[in-house]
């Protein structure tokens, strides 16, 4: 279905939104496991315990983490026009279920 004028503009302010807040939640996930990385590079030797926590609660921290960027992802990264789910790229110029202009 083609949307066009106010309708389409702003399908295309929403999507811009949402793909700021995709990036976001992806940079957000993935600075915990650059501290972590950097930690156990600076810190060799068995993985016991990193800066005072046992590994296992930064275990768990990670997938607790994990979900919530999943969820976070499934619930943002929906199509403006239709709700429907948008494939993992950012840059998409029209909604594969629907048509709308995106960009």
């Amino acid at each position: 279905m083609p949307y066009a004028g106010q309708q389409g503009s702003e399908f295309k302010r929403e999507f811009a939104a949402r793909r700021g807040r995709q990036v976001w939640i992806s940079v957000l996930f993935m600075v915990p496991v650059v501290v972590v990385a950097i930690a156990k590079r600076n810190h060799p030797g068995p993985l016991v315990a990193m800066m005072g926590f046992p590994i296992r609660a930064w275990l768990i921290g990670f997938f607790a983490l994990l979900l919530a960027a999943i969820a976070l992802s499934f619930r943002n990264w929906r199509c403006p026009a239709c709700g429907g789910p948008l494939s993992r790229t950012l840059n998409h110029p029209y909604c594969p279920r629907c048509g709308a202009q995106l960009q």
